[in-house]
């Protein structure tokens, strides 16, 4: 005799953590070329749908018992999918507080204004002195601006 009262397997925790990865994973879209400005937002809203499905998929194992196996499993990809959506909702985050591209800033091949600053033995030197320094009997063509952040 067959047994007729075998449980369904519901996938949809799994489909929502699958959800939750793809939506961490769009924060790289970036990187190859996607516009950066969208993609907090993308990552936001596919996590959510992502949630939306594992709480669907545990409603239906934890409401439909009879019917319905995955107690166990489906707790499992909520709790990872949790973590996941803390990553993305701190990401999003602190998306939201980069500051925009500043227009004055110079670009890349532009002249720097000049500027004043203390060299490592603490005396001021401005940017047109080093351009007005002779380096090897030859005039300077070319400084390297290196901006280090902290005090290493």
């Amino acid at each position: 005799m067959t047994d007729t009262t075998a449980r369904k397997r519901t996938l949809a925790p799994w489909l929502g953590l699958l959800l939750m990865v793809l939506g961490a994973m769009t924060n790289g879209l970036p990187f190859i070329g996607f516009p950066a400005a969208p993609v907090p937002w993308i990552s936001l809203l596919v996590s959510l749908i992502g949630l939306v499905v594992v709480l669907l998929g545990l409603a239906r194992a934890f409401g439909q018992s009879t019917v319905y196996k995955g107690k166990v499993s489906g707790s499992i990809a909520a709790a990872f999918s949790l973590l996941f959506l803390v990553g993305v909702i701190g990401f999003f985050w602190s998306a939201r507080h980069i500051p925009p591209e500043s227009r004055a800033a110079p670009q890349v091949g532009e002249q720097v204004p000049n500027f004043t600053l203390p060299d490592s033995t603490g005396q001021d030197v401005s940017l047109m002195q080093l351009f007005s320094l002779p380096v090897r009997n030859a005039p300077t063509k070319a400084v390297l601006l290196v901006f280090y952040r902290g005090y290493w």
